[in-house]
């Protein structure tokens, strides 16, 4: 079985390599052979993080078509520049996360097709919606939309973060999810700066950053817990598990070290609130370059 290449140590990254040229790797995964517990003893640790199958590919789609209509409004070219990448990578994301959705967790028996259906039907929603809008109050969404989306990406550099630090291979995680997560993870902390300086280029103040960061953050843990439930429910070895249950579940779980902490999350947490943040505060960008260079897939995508 081939071996995931573990992340550098984070001491090792200590010396951050400043900005990079953002761009998209057209990885390819093949999720054919990884068990639905790819963390081996470990099933509610396992569908807590597959659960981001589950939820990333509506909002990576949601933030390609907010950031594709902001582009014709941004007057800096570096930032610009840097949006451009940002969706190019953020397409490649949910194409990425689809392809789970389709094959791997069809492989074990997940039914998914009534979430899927319903998520690309309130994208489409969204999207007639927009075109239908005054060019002004269309502007206002999307600035009010690239708000929200700062505070989400600061919950994705955060569990990127996480991902490049996580020891997987302590538990035996099946190396290709572990690529996979560790290769987005990565990403999300390469591209971390762009969604929040896109933010305060159109002039969104730091009081509505964080009340829509506040807002979001209910949100995206719900949908962990609700998602990881989901899977859990559909796992015939972890029988009768519903939302409460699977909480418990995970917090045993981030006990035991096998998945992120309420420590962790609050520490993120907090350090949105404070007045000087920033989000290179969060990850290492030499460290996420670092872990690309090793990526079988990023590898072989950059060869292909």
């Amino acid at each position: 079985m081939p071996t995931a290449p573990q992340a550098p140590p984070a001491e090792l990254c200590a010396a951050d390599s400043g900005p990079v040229s953002l761009h998209a790797r057209d990885v390819v995964f093949d999720f054919s052979q990884s068990p639905l517990e790819w963390i081996p003893g470990e099933a509610v640790a396992s569908h807590t993080i597959s659960a981001l199958n589950l939820m990333l590919p509506v909002g990576e789609k949601m933030f390609v078509e907010i950031f594709g209509r902001a582009l014709p409004h941004i007057k800096d070219e570096q930032l610009r520049q840097d949006v451009i990448g940002f969706i190019g990578q953020e397409q490649i994301h949910a194409s990425t996360h689809d392809h789970a959705l389709s094959e791997f967790f069809v492989n074990h028996g997940i039914d998914v097709a009534a979430f899927t259906a319903s998520c690309e039907s309130f994208l489409e929603v969204f999207r007639t919606q927009l075109d239908r809008l005054s060019a002004e109050a269309e502007y206002r969404i999307v600035v009010f939309g690239v708000g929200m989306i700062a505070g989400l990406e600061h919950f994705t550099a955060t569990g990127g973060d996480w991902l490049l630090n996580h020891d997987f291979e302590k538990y035996g995680a099946d190396p290709v999810i572990t690529d996979m997560f560790r290769w987005h993870g990565a990403e999300e902390v390469e591209h971390r700066s762009v969604a929040y300086d896109l933010a305060r280029h159109f002039g969104v103040s730091r009081g509505t950053l964080v009340a829509q960061y506040i807002a979001m953050t209910g949100a995206v843990l719900s949908g962990l817990v609700v998602g990881g439930a989901l899977i859990t429910k559909g796992d015939p070895r972890v029988p009768n598990v519903g939302p409460i249950t699977a909480l418990r579940l995970a917090t045993k779980a981030m006990n035991s070290g096998s998945l992120f902490s309420w420590k962790m999350i609050g520490s993120a947490f907090r350090a949105y609130l404070r007045p000087d943040f920033t989000p290179e505060s969060i990850g290492s960008t030499a460290q996420a370059v670092a872990y690309l260079a090793k990526s079988p897939a990023a590898k072989a995508a950059s060869h292909a």
